[in-house]
């Protein structure tokens, strides 16, 4: 098989699996309250808000930043801090734009540059 066409369907398919989530995330969303996404039910556990922040966040970090080449602006321990400060609405505005964008530069991602040896949160992938 040509190297081009296993690249190509390495990226269809990670593009096929970060973009079907975006449904099913906003289905989530909508059983719960507003109040509910930033409801922890302990100190030791994250809310919804939390776990949508630190998604965006890493989907950032590893994809569009690593991959992509944007600058690295992720400051992670607000993504767990939070308590607030973002709607449903907006937290699935931040999901699936950060989703849309990581498809476009793994679609745009060169076999070179998915090969590329990088570092991220200080390990080598």
């Amino acid at each position: 098989m040509d190297a081009s066409l296993i690249f190509d369907e390495f990226k269809a398919n990670a593009v096929l699996r970060m973009g079907e989530n975006i449904p099913r995330i906003e289905k989530c969303l909508v059983l719960l309250s507003e109040d509910e996404v930033w409801h922890k039910p302990n100190t030791n556990l994250n809310s919804v808000g939390n776990l949508l922040l630190h998604l965006s966040g890493n989907i950032t970090q590893y994809i569009v930043s690593s991959l992509g080449g944007e600058p690295d602006k992720r400051i992670r321990d607000e993504e767990f801090g939070a308590k607030g400060g973002y709607t449903k609405a907006e937290l699935f505005d931040k999901i699936s734009s950060t989703i849309s964008t990581a498809c476009a530069v793994i679609n745009n991602a060169s076999p070179e540059e998915l090969m590329r040896v990088r570092s991220v949160q200080g390990f080598n992938y």
